[in-house]
């Protein structure tokens, strides 16, 4: 396993789990204290010193900052920011806290014995729940899609991945085009 992402970090990283543009997101356990499993999404940044840091890079962050005290149950936590230089790349990492499955993969296993009604109410009572939590404080994500919503092997469903995400102002001028993450892999 190829744990260079995170040498002399304080987390061993047990597998890959997701691939985007600019890195990889690993399910790494704490090597110290609880010594709980968590997922860190580790960017690497080409070094492009006329432009410094993309914003989309400043962006997650500065949102995920921002919405992180309030601790809202239906959004993942961000538990700790790492970033430095490293072999002429800006190396960011953002450690959540791990979930053990993303919405398809909930739904795909749910498809063999069928969801009740009762489950898909309280799916979407949780989902909508985050929806309405980073409206009101002006987040809108963006890239809401099965792949960015969290399943909990206990039921938690927690909205995650905002690098597309902005703060919405009355003078803020919006991309008026729908397009997808999945293009840039």
């Amino acid at each position: 396993m190829d744990d260079s992402c995170c040498e002399n970090s304080d987390y061993e990283i047990l597998a890959e789990i997701g691939q985007g543009a600019y890195g990889k997101v690993y399910k790494a356990r704490e090597r110290r204290g609880q010594q709980r499993l968590v997922a860190v999404k580790k960017l690497n940044i080409p070094e492009e010193p006329e432009s410094g840091i993309p914003q989309f890079v400043i962006r997650e962050v500065a949102l995920l900052r921002k919405i992180e005290h309030f601790n809202h149950p239906n959004i993942v936590k961000l538990l700790h920011v790492s970033a430095g230089w490293h072999n002429q790349k800006f190396d960011l990492t953002l450690v959540f806290e791990y979930i053990d499955q993303d919405l398809s993969t909930f739904l795909s296993r749910a498809s063999e014995k069928g969801l009740t009604r009762d489950k898909i109410k309280d799916v979407m009572r949780q989902l909508l729940s985050g929806l309405d939590f980073l409206h009101t404080n002006t987040v809108i994500h963006r890239d809401l899609k099965p792949d960015n919503v969290l399943v909990s092997s206990r039921g938690e469903v927690k909205i995650a991945d905002f690098g597309l995400a902005r703060i919405y102002t009355y003078h803020i001028a919006l991309t008026p085009c729908v397009w997808s993450s999945d293009l840039l892999t």
